[in-house]
């Protein structure tokens, strides 16, 4: 694994040989994190450096925070740390409206195209981005926004069909490359993949924290779109497993979207009755999302076990996770991997399941909603 200094225009400036500890997290719904400490020499080289790749990966990352420190015993050090590129997708905002039908991997190319590698103004380009290979994955929604941001939006879109998206970084060709995909069912329901099973009766997990809270989990949504009083149009998006199933309702007021709009080109069109309940609908499954039952699985896992690392099971992966010793099991995608490295020292961490943002981010978006 060498570490690689890139400058802005991902021209090579220096490998960082040695260091102390390595932090690299990758994440399936927002864009993934690392931190990098290494030995003073090196304090340099991150300050002229705006990207850091990693050889034995097709990650790159951004570096936004730099740091010196000189401790009472004359010991220096440096590190530097920032997102993953994925995260350069939220320097994007969706200035205009935007009106869009396809699955989610066509309508993120659509909006990737059209805000960051081919925009109106040239200065938005996102240097190095293209379209990579479509996977050809999900099944088709209608789309209305502005004002979000690119990133974001795409990640909302993706997680009402559990895939995401991201940026391929080619060393050689120096490009980025905009992709959507879905994590393998690697659960004992299925024939296609191999199986991934953690389990403490297996060995293959070394500590196990478990964390339910339904607390402000919603699961019933009523989505009001244009009219007025009893002529609102008022979409139902139910959840629920069975009609026995608790019911937790949420109001969701989509009055921006409307049934007529006008394009770019300055024509306008009219949704069908049936295109504009649909496109309340994919409101709804926004909103519902962020009211979610947290059910996570935080586990280190042994790489010594019977289950490899991005090759038995890697981050997306639908899995089963059991505890027998106090009765847990759950299906549920990776949805985060922290890799730490310190020496000749490895750690892997795994989280099963959403992850939710702390109640404090949350008001914070429903009050820029």
């Amino acid at each position: 694994m060498n570490l690689i200094i890139l400058d802005q225009n991902l021209d090579t400036l220096g490998v960082v040989g040695v260091f102390n500890t390595l932090i690299w997290t990758r994440r399936y719904y927002e864009p993934g994190y690392f931190e990098l400490h290494a030995p003073v020499e090196y304090f340099a080289l991150m300050k002229a450096g705006r990207y850091l790749f990693r050889s034995d990966r097709k990650d790159l990352c951004v570096i936004r925070e730099l740091n010196f420190s000189r401790d009472a015993s004359g010991s220096r050090t440096a590190y530097c740390k920032g997102y993953f590129a994925e995260g350069l997708l939220n320097d994007r905002v969706l200035d205009t409206q935007v009106n869009l039908t396809g699955t989610p991997e066509i309508i993120g190319r659509q909006l990737v195209q059209r805000f960051a590698i081919n925009p109106t103004d040239a200065n938005r380009k996102i240097a190095h981005l293209q379209l990579g290979t479509a996977s050809g994955i999900g099944s088709s929604v209608t789309v209305t926004a502005t004002g979000d941001t690119l990133g974001s939006k795409l990640y909302a879109v993706e997680g009402t069909q559990e895939c995401s998206h991201r940026l391929v970084y080619d060393y050689q060709a120096n490009t980025l490359s905009f992709e959507v995909w879905q994590g393998k069912d690697r659960t004992d329901a299925q024939t296609d993949n191999s199986w991934a099973i953690f389990s403490d009766s297996f060995y293959n997990i070394k500590n196990a924290v478990y964390d339910r809270d339904e607390t402000e989990c919603k699961n019933y949504a009523y989505v009001a779109g244009e009219g007025e009083g009893s002529a609102r149009i008022i979409e139902k998006v139910d959840l629920r497993s069975s009609p026995s199933e608790e019911r937790r309702e949420l109001y969701v007021d989509a009055r921006d979207l409307q049934s007529t709009y006008t394009d770019d080109a300055g024509v306008e069109h009219t949704y069908t009755a049936s295109q504009y309940r649909e496109l309340l609908r994919q409101r709804g499954l926004e909103k519902l999302a962020e009211y979610e039952m947290v059910e996570t699985v935080n586990s280190d896992i042994d790489p010594a076990a019977n289950l490899t690392y991005m090759v038995d099971f890697d981050l997306g992966d639908l899995c089963v996770y059991r505890y027998m010793d106090v009765g847990i099991e759950t299906t549920k995608r990776i949805t985060e991997i922290q890799e730490v490295y310190e020496g000749s020292r490895q750690t892997i961490s795994v989280v099963f399941g959403n992850d939710q943002l702390t109640s404090v981010t949350k008001l914070i978006q429903r009050e820029v909603n």
